[in-house]
């Protein structure tokens, strides 16, 4: 995880954004493949069930927003 980092005039560390979101982007993309399988999984087993698989958006954007909240969890540890 290279990131670069300066110090500023008050002493702070500046991390260098486009590194961050670079990185940020490939967890996503990395992780996004295996929210997509969950999704899936998830909405499969609902309907072998009987049970309503509606969650009230798509398969694409609940594996989104789940990849989202997954790369978002290991940048805020």
């Amino acid at each position: 995880m290279p990131q670069t980092t300066t110090v500023g005039t008050a002493g702070r560390f500046h991390i260098d954004r486009r590194a961050e979101r670079h990185e940020m982007r490939q967890l996503f993309l990395i992780s996004y493949p295996l929210c997509l399988a969950a999704a899936l999984a998830r909405r499969g087993a609902a309907l072998a069930t009987g049970r309503s698989a509606t969650s009230g958006q798509s398969v694409f954007a609940e594996a989104s927003a789940s990849a989202y909240a997954a790369v978002g969890y290991a940048f805020h540890a």
